[in-house]
């Protein structure tokens, strides 16, 4: 056989555009130079040639050929050569900047004491916000409370009897307390979600502000506070306390707690939507250029409008960390002057919870790295979360339910302060949710690993429930 040479495709590089043309990879990127874009393929191109040129020398026996000087090399941080091609070093690329922005995952794991103090800050408001909302619509609506509260909320709480904590005579268990709390929660957690990770985090900041770029505020406002205002642990428990029925006036109601636990699921689901949509109204007006809009000014076409990452100083620096850390305070010292000053041993439980809340929510959020790595669509780390939680809750419901015990006033509330704060703080709905959403959006409308994933989560944190709770106030 005779030697053919081989002769490659030399594909053509035009380089008449000259009009600045939209980046479709990246929608933060408004603009992109496509005679920039072009000199690097014709350089890739070149090299691409002179190195399949000297192998197809050497495979004939010439050796010593003299290889282009212009090899380039493409690495993580974008295209870089030696000296003979200088102005291509660190040329910008879509992949680069559109993660400049984003929190690299190991980082997101490290023991930062900024971290730290995000989720220890956020949880705390978190816990405020559900325990407040479950008794304004219902929790005090309950006849037989064995301790009314009688403070600032009880004159407008007594009205909104919503909710129902499936323990009296009243009718609707299926409403249960902790739903307005989870619905509310979703949808904050759609509203700093969006309906894409290149959009910014605070819809109602511009891209450039400089809060756009603190990691640990989002960080605590994702985590900690949409995470702890959500909680499927005494969601659970108090289905869980329904389809028993000991203890309770109407019995056991299976029904009921089945429709509680569909209503729930899909309420949270409807609610983190409609964040989504409000975080898009919201970018619309302050962020139009990641919508595509044609009212950006041309000069903006060379530079990437994410905001670099900076340190926080003067006034953004008190509205990220010093104001969230004095509220936080304020709040903790008022739950133990309304205990010992007022004597109202609702906030008994309530200061108590904030202290176990924040390890609750760490736990979470070092237990969130194991989702992908078993299974790559189910998020295993949030449904043990779900699962742990879950069954914690329902020991500590039974105990303080079952009347043999004999607990003392301390003990109880301090039960009821680990439910609330730890357990309450492990669990989350709002996680799940956006995991539930991001699973459909991935897969074909046909897919069912949506489905499998929160009911799955919803039957297993059942049954575990049933196994602790029963035998605790049926036996004991």
């Amino acid at each position: 056989l005779s030697y053919v040479p081989y002769t490659p495709f030399v594909p053509t590089v035009s380089n008449s555009a000259t009009t600045p043309t939209r980046d479709t990879r990246n929608p933060l990127l408004p603009y992109r130079q496509p005679e920039r874009t072009s000199n690097i393929l014709a350089t890739l191109t070149s090299s691409r040639l002179s190195s399949m040129e000297s192998d197809d020398n050497e495979d004939r026996g010439h050796k010593n050929l003299n290889v282009s000087s212009e090899t380039t090399e493409i690495g993580h941080c974008g295209y870089s050569t030696n000296n003979t091609n200088k102005d291509l070093i660190h040329a910008p690329s879509a992949v680069d900047d559109s993660s400049r922005n984003k929190i690299p995952i190991h980082h997101m794991h490290k023991w930062n004491w900024l971290h730290i103090f995000y989720l220890s800050t956020f949880s705390i408001f978190g816990i405020t916000i559900r325990a407040f909302m479950g008794r304004f619509f219902g929790g005090d609506c309950d006849a037989d409370a064995t301790a009314p509260v009688n403070d600032w909320m009880t004159p407008f709480s007594r009205h909104v009897c919503v909710t129902t904590s499936g323990r009296t005579d009243q009718y609707g268990g299926a409403l249960f307390i902790d739903l307005p709390a989870n619905m509310f929660g979703s949808l904050i957690m759609g509203f700093v979600t969006g309906h894409s990770t290149d959009w910014p985090v605070l819809p109602l900041l511009t891209h450039d502000h400089p809060l756009q770029s603190e990691d640990g505020l989002h960080l605590g406002i994702k985590t900690a506070l949409c995470g702890t205002i959500t909680t499927l642990s005494s969601w659970n428990a108090q289905m869980v306390l329904m389809m028993d029925g000991t203890g309770t006036d109407l019995g056991s109601q299976v029904i009921a707690a089945l429709f509680g636990y569909i209503l729930g699921m899909q309420a949270s689901i409807g609610s983190f939507r409609a964040g989504r949509t409000l975080a898009a109204w919201f970018h619309l007006r302050n962020n139009p250029h990641i919508f595509g809009s044609v009212n950006i000014i041309a000069e903006n076409n060379s530079n990437s409008p994410i905001a670099e990452t900076t340190k926080l100083k003067g006034r953004h620096l008190w509205n990220a960390r010093i104001i969230p850390s004095f509220l936080a305070t304020t709040l903790f010292v008022l739950y133990i002057l309304g205990d010992f000053y007022w004597g109202i041993e609702y906030y008994r439980p309530l200061w108590i919870s904030c202290l176990f809340g924040p390890f609750g929510t760490i736990t979470r959020w070092k237990l969130s790295k194991l989702n992908g790595k078993w299974n790559q669509w189910i998020p295993v780390g949030t449904f043990i979360s779900n699962f742990l939680a879950s069954a914690m809750s329902a020991v500590i419901s039974a105990v303080v339910t079952s009347p043999v015990l004999n607990t003392s006033s301390w003990t109880l509330h301090s039960l009821k302060a680990i439910s609330l704060g730890f357990a309450g703080c492990l669990s989350t709905v709002s996680s799940m949710v956006k995991e539930v959403v991001e699973i459909t959006d991935k897969n074909p409308y046909f897919d069912k690993k949506a489905f499998i994933y929160s009911y799955g989560t919803l039957i297993s944190c059942c049954l575990i429930g049933l196994l602790c709770y029963s035998p605790v106030v049926r036996y004991v």
